[in-house]
């Protein structure tokens, strides 16, 4: 099948308000072309990451990415933060083992051992 014949058949599944999965499937399954970000969209519908229904897409994404974003507030640590808000003065030289900084560090530990464990092969 010609580029610019498979480029409209995904145009033409694509464009549709319900995207049928089978038939992105059996057309993807030869190779997805990277015009104007189809590849990634295609992935992003195989991968169930988005929904069929084009018109919930947004707030799909709102949700996913909301959702990542109390991820990150959850797990990554900022020192001094608490500071800013009136809590507890804490230092990057305490002792204290509860202290955000002594967290942050073990955090850093933790990142460079496994860099060190993937980079050594």
């Amino acid at each position: 099948m010609a580029y610019k014949a498979r480029l409209k058949e995904f145009d033409n599944i694509l464009n549709k308000d319900v995207i049928n999965l089978r038939d992105l499937q059996k057309l993807a399954f030869n190779g997805i072309p990277d015009d104007q970000g189809k590849r990634a969209l295609c992935w992003r519908l195989l991968l169930n990451y988005l929904p069929t229904e084009k018109a919930s897409w947004s707030t799909h994404l709102k949700t996913k990415r909301d959702l990542y974003q109390q991820f990150i507030d959850e797990m990554i640590v900022t020192p001094g933060c608490k500071e800013a808000d009136g809590g507890v003065n804490d230092h990057p030289l305490s002792v204290n083992p509860d202290s955000e900084w002594q967290a942050f560090f073990k955090d850093n530990e933790v990142l460079l051992q496994i860099d060190k464990d993937r980079s050594c092969k």
